[in-house]
């Protein structure tokens, strides 16, 4: 163990690797739907390794973190731009309202406390469980003109340590309050309330087809023996699966294979490839006839295409709209699999409104749906490449743009390298949303700009503050976990009641918007286990992208609320 140590002071980037792996190994371990979190992981990894005396320098710690804002911001661009719209200005007063009260309560509880700069940006940072607030108000109070170099070594060492102490419990509260301490003082059923919402979607459908076209199962083979379809359209085969939607794909029509259209007369003998729920499909066996093995008939491409939503004919419309204004015969043979936001999948209601951004996973013919993807944005096809030109000059440019600074009452006040990262990011995102022809970072990369980004930043906080870890625990005491936990739970009854009373959000919503606005993934996920719905992202995507930027900018306004 001596000559471990040895040598992991003596080469401090492989205590650094130390840190991150042995950081997200224990960021994964899981108690019930409680998991640490690589962050934290890492940060407290560092922390322990840290007690070596590791000597890496502090300036690394800066590109990882300009690295991963400019990830957060190309994530959300699309939804906080949309979200700054007519329709979603709901849930960006409600974010932004959720997050002053948030800096309102921690502001308070500092003041009352005594906190200095860093434990008063430490607690905001893992209380309200933003972890960017580390970076941001570290950037801070190395700006301010008036403090020592020593002073701020020991604010700069101080937030990690109170991050790391309100963090765990700030993430278990926020769990906890809104997924089922939160619907019991309001006095709801949260699954029953979810169940209600997505009847009340599903029942403004105008065309009776329209939610079950939203998912394709299967493809089978029939060939036409009952006399109920013989000499009628295939547009009437199709409309017999009615409310689920349905295609005749392909079929064998007077022994030539063609690809039909709805008007093509069925003659008993006929073979039809039939495209729809697997349910469905089985139920229908009996009214169209027995199910064949024709392998020629088969033998087509079947394509599974991501398209971002970028035509403008289509944003701001819901799904249902969308397939009244645009026919049958416009979505033939393509359904709709899967539509992300954010990263997070949507439940598919008639009522979902398409937003900027928003990526939609189409699956059906080859050619039908290249021709339905040209029409309603603009494909995304897989890449293993990152358009890194977009990268490096898109940091570059917001870092220039964040050192303009003005001052008020002779502090200096600018976004600083990290905040004009963020604000580039958040806006290139929505400008490639709108022309995707450039800047493609594929999720793998941008899973390693963000996760690894934000672990290597915190990594090297914790190996750099570790020393004055166990020193700075005795100096605030024990009394630092219980304010960390009654501002995460002040910040919760501010969300829930003000989001039900005040903006008087449907309860399948509002929760969902709670863990939006305080970025709380781990929230979001007990929301939907305990309400048995998808409903709730409905209400997280939106706040999310509206929250993760605010908060990230409270790192600096604790500190100037302070000095």
């Amino acid at each position: 163990m001596n000559w471990l140590f040895t040598q992991l002071k003596a080469h401090p980037e492989l205590a650094f690797f130390l840190t991150i792996g042995v950081g997200y190994l224990i960021g994964k371990i899981k108690i019930g739907y409680f998991q640490l979190g690589s962050v934290t992981g890492t940060l407290l990894t560092g922390v322990l390794v840290g007690q070596l005396g590791i000597a890496i320098g502090a300036d690394t710690k800066a590109i990882f973190f300009l690295m991963f804002l400019f990830a957060v911001g190309y994530k959300v661009g699309p939804q906080f731009i949309q979200g700054l719209k007519k329709d979603g200005l709901p849930q960006v007063f409600f974010a932004i309202f959720v997050c002053v009260g948030g800096l309102a309560v921690a502001y308070i509880a500092a003041k009352v406390m005594g906190y200095d700069l860093g434990y008063a940006t430490g607690l905001l940072a893992g209380a309200l469980t933003q972890s960017a607030v580390i970076g941001v108000g570290q950037d801070t109070i190395n700006s301010l003109p008036d403090l020592s170099a020593e002073l701020k070594t020991q604010y700069n060492n101080s937030i990690p340590i109170a991050y790391a102490v309100t963090y765990i419990m700030g993430t278990v509260v926020f769990a906890w309050f809104f997924s089922s301490f939160g619907p019991k003082i309001l006095g709801i059923d949260l699954a029953k309330e979810c169940k209600d919402y997505e009847a009340k979607l599903g029942a403004k459908m105008d065309d009776p087809g329209v939610m079950p076209a939203m998912q394709m199962n299967a493809l089978r083979t029939y060939k036409i023996t009952n006399g109920k379809f013989a000499n009628r359209k295939v547009a009437e085969l199709e409309s017999s699966f009615a409310p689920t939607a349905a295609f005749v794909t392909r079929m064998r029509h007077e022994g030539k294979v063609i690809d039909p259209n709805g008007n093509v007369v069925i003659v008993p003998g006929d073979i039809v490839v039939v495209g729809s729920k697997s349910k469905d499909l089985v139920e229908h066996e009996k009214e169209i006839g027995e199910e064949v093995y024709d392998p020629e008939l088969m033998d087509f491409k079947i394509e599974f295409l991501d398209v971002v939503m970028t035509n403008k004919e289509f944003l701001g419309k819901t799904l249902g709209d969308i397939v009244q204004e645009k026919g049958h015969d416009f979505r033939r043979n393509v359904m709709v699999r899967k539509i992300t936001r954010i990263g997070h999948e949507l439940p598919i209601q008639a009522n979902l409104t398409i937003q900027a951004g928003d990526v939609l996973t189409l699956v059906g013919k080859l050619e039908d749906v290249e021709r339905v993807a040209k029409t309603v944005g603009t494909p995304d096809r897989r890449t293993d490449m990152s358009d890194m030109v977009f990268v490096g000059l898109g940091i570059l440019l917001g870092g220039l743009v964040g050192l303009l600074s003005f001052k008020v009452s002779n502090i200096p006040l600018s976004l600083s390298t990290s905040g004009g990262a963020l604000i580039s990011g958040l806006l290139l995102s929505y400008w490639r949303a709108t022309r995707p022809t450039f800047g493609a970072i594929p999720a793998a990369g941008l899973w390693i700009m963000d996760s690894m980004g934000l672990c290597a930043f915190v990594a090297i906080v914790g190996l750099i503050s570790g020393p004055g870890f166990i020193a700075g625990i005795k100096a605030v005491g024990i009394s630092l976990l219980f304010v960390g936990i009654a501002v995460t739970f002040f910040t919760c009854a501010i969300a829930v009641l003000g989001g039900r009373y005040l903006f008087k959000f449907h309860p399948a919503i509002l929760f969902g918007a709670c863990a939006g606005s305080m970025t709380t993934t781990a929230a979001l996920g007990a929301i939907q286990e305990n309400a048995k719905s998808k409903v709730p992202v409905l209400g997280y995507t939106i706040t999310y992208a509206v929250a993760n930027t605010i908060k990230t900018i409270w790192g600096a306004v604790i500190v100037f609320l302070l000095v």
